[in-house]
């Protein structure tokens, strides 16, 4: 009886440690947290935007006046970027998958005047895009790419539920490194301030302490039910933790005007 006893305290201490480790490893485990889950379920749906914009300065009668004197400097200024009268230059931004049709939300100063729009996905795979519908009074651009697999949809949020003070989730490719993740909380909403990023108007907008950078334009600000609060917009230049958002109701508005 004894040796059975010992036995079942060694089996009982077994479980407990098994027990344990799947605790600490697998989805029981307290570290994840509601901002983790939202992060897997929806962080795929976050695509990094490169644009490419081709300048043919020829085209420019100024340039048969000063082509000449202009090239040399030209070059010492833009380095590879520049050959013989045309300029090349690239952008980065990021950008939102709406549905398995392929539309995709950014802004629409990350597209605007681009020659060629290529969308990254989280697993590198690079596809190309068009512009399908602009919103320039509102900074937004829906483009368009064809899948090649079906991506988690995004749900919009009840802007008219939109809590002061509740958690909210940044997914973006800031310089560049994709499927960048920072957390913070609504600071403010219907918010407007004056910046040369919004040309038209910077108006209605969600306020956030969550970081967001250049290259953040276009990406998700999501609530941790894993809803579309807002597209990251902009920074206020020489703040801290002042970040914007436009509303998801403005981009199922666009939606609506390509039905």
């Amino acid at each position: 009886m004894k040796i059975v006893k010992i036995l079942g305290v060694f089996v009982l201490l077994a479980v407990a440690m098994l027990t344990s480790a799947f605790t600490i490893k697998g989805i029981t485990s307290a570290r994840v947290t509601p901002v983790v889950r939202v992060v897997r379920a929806y962080a795929p749906a976050v695509v990094n935007i490169r644009t490419e914009n081709v300048v043919d300065l020829k085209q420019y009668p100024e340039w048969g006046r000063y082509g000449a004197q202009l090239d040399a400097f030209l070059k010492r200024f833009y380095g590879e970027m520049y050959s013989q009268g045309v300029l090349q230059y690239k952008s980065l931004g990021s950008g939102v998958i709406l549905g398995k049709d392929g539309l995709i939300v950014t802004n629409a100063h990350v597209v605007q005047k681009a020659t060629q729009i290529y969308v990254v996905l989280k697993d590198g795979a690079i596809l190309k895009a068009e512009v399908v519908k602009v919103s320039q009074g509102d900074d937004l651009a829906i483009i368009k790419a064809q899948l090649p697999y079906p991506v988690k949809e995004v749900r919009f949020a009840n802007i008219g539920d939109l809590m002061i003070g509740e958690t909210v989730i940044a997914i973006g490719d800031p310089l560049g490194l994709e499927n960048s993740v920072t957390v913070g909380v609504v600071s403010g909403k219907d918010r407007g301030f004056a910046s040369q990023v919004c040309e038209y108007t910077c108006s209605g907008l969600i306020q956030t302490d969550a970081s967001i950078n250049p290259g953040n334009s276009g990406g998700a600000l999501l609530n941790l039910d894993g809803e579309l609060v807002g597209i990251n917009v902009a920074v206020v230049q020489d703040a801290q933790n002042i970040g914007f958002a436009i509303p998801a109701v403005k981009i199922t508005r666009l939606l609506e005007e390509l039905e």
